[in-house]
């Protein structure tokens, strides 16, 4: 009656199985993040070549991020049916081989439509698979340490940060050596290769397993604290998307940084990021989940209001800017990291007729959902916003948002603890 089980055997034997299954999902997060942060560097060119406008560009771009946010809670719901062992292999065939066909869109000649075509199409395919491998690698891994969600959670933001900060570099000196088609060829023979590693290490289910009801569902989705902290989820996420197409020309244009010295510059809040999530996912085992999220929406809120800075508060500084951007990615670790552990809490506080494990694939599907959000809707609402507004207003209306759905958390923390409701974890 559970969604993913792990034996008493498995748990206490072979623990180094365990161990090595965990460490491939891991990997493979870094491998997602590496596929969509390489696209950055070259495909824009390539897809302007074959007379692709930017709009069009950034559609195709969107089309996998769009398909997780559509799709994961639809294999968040069928999962437990499914089966995640199953899920996760079969997301892996799907990835490795959507990644590797990406790179012969180039063969494809002029007049771009075609080419559009089969590039938003295997998009989806990727977002497809994406969202089969975040809803049952959160499943699998609340299932092998259910008693250490924000460690493991730390150590696969980890994994992610660390391929969105190389996958740039890694794509372009591929593009150099090989062009088009090389950097997606490596890119997909990883989740390929990984297939037998998985299949060998991965634990298997040895109690039967049942859907949960429509009812249940319902519960879950219409829970104020399971969607205000999908919501935190969302805007962390957002908060680092933000300054993918807004940063640059505010560095150049403002602060005077050369071009071949504002990647430097990005580097600080990925970094500050990893190195936070490590520590944010132990502390928030021990010492519980909200503070946490709670004190990360705030740091995060406030390095927006200095990151321009406001008006109101000083002029621009290069040395400001880039300790704010460092806080806005300490902030969002806080968040993101304690953020699973604390709506499994909510979900297992709900009465819907099953127990946590069951529920494991549910809440997975909702939180790969609200972090997809996060990836389309940073990037889109800060060009829109410095489209009309300058840099630093922009950013104070972000932070202002943030500093606002911190404030929410915390009411709803204190309303929770005044009606003996009370969800986080335990310390």
């Amino acid at each position: 009656m559970i969604s993913f089980h792990v034996s008493a055997q498995q748990k206490n034997l072979p623990r180094f199985k365990n161990v090595l299954a965990f460490a491939v999902c891991c990997f493979l997060n870094f491998v997602l993040s590496c596929a969509f942060s390489i696209l950055a560097p070259f495909f824009p060119i390539e897809a302007a070549q074959k007379g692709v406008s930017s709009t069009l560009i950034g559609s195709i771009v969107s089309a996998s991020p769009f398909c997780v946010v559509i799709l994961s809670p639809f294999f968040g719901y069928y999962g437990s049916s499914i089966g995640v062992r199953f899920m996760l292999l079969i997301s892996t065939l799907v990835l490795g081989v959507s990644f590797s066909l990406f790179g012969l869109v180039s063969k494809i000649g002029e007049g771009g439509g075609t080419f559009i075509a089969i590039c938003i199409i295997l998009r989806l395919f990727q977002g497809t698979g994406t969202a089969m491998f975040f809803t049952s690698s959160y499943a699998l891994s609340t299932a092998l340490y259910p008693k250490n969600i924000g460690l493991v959670m730390g150590l696969v933001e980890v994994a992610a940060g660390m391929g969105f900060a190389i996958g740039p570099a890694f794509g372009s000196g591929l593009y150099e050596l090989g062009g088009f088609l090389l950097p997606f060829v490596v890119i997909g023979a990883c989740p390929l290769l990984l297939f037998v590693p998985l299949y060998i290490f991965l634990p298997d289910s040895d109690i039967p397993v049942q859907r949960l009801s429509s009812r249940a569902v319902c519960t879950l989705l219409r829970s104020f604290p399971m969607l205000c902290i999908a919501l935190c989820n969302v805007l962390a996420l957002a908060a680092l998307g933000f300054f993918t197409s807004t940063f640059s020309p505010f560095l150049v244009n403002k602060l005077h940084v050369p071009v071949a010295r504002t990647g430097l510059v990005f580097l600080a809040g990925p970094v500050v990021y990893m190195l936070a999530a490590l520590v944010a996912g132990p502390l928030s085992d021990k010492f519980g989940t909200r503070p946490f999220i709670i004190c990360g929406l705030l740091v995060c809120g406030s390095g927006y209001f200095l990151v321009g800075p406001a008006d109101f508060i000083a002029s621009p500084r290069l040395w400001l800017t880039i300790v704010s951007f460092a806080l806005i990615g300490f902030g969002a670790a806080l968040t993101l990291v304690p953020a699973y552990a604390d709506m499994l809490n909510i979900a297992k506080s709900l009465d819907t007729g099953y127990n946590l494990e069951s529920l494991t694939t549910v809440v997975s599907g909702i939180i790969s959902s609200a972090l997809s959000c996060g990836d389309l809707s940073g990037p889109f609402v800060g060009g829109v916003l410095t489209d009309y507004l300058d840099f630093q207003t922009s950013a104070v209306i972000f932070g202002e948002i943030l500093l606002a759905q911190g404030l929410l958390v915390l009411l709803l923390t204190l309303v929770e603890r005044r009606v003996g409701k009370h969800t986080e974890t335990s310390p």
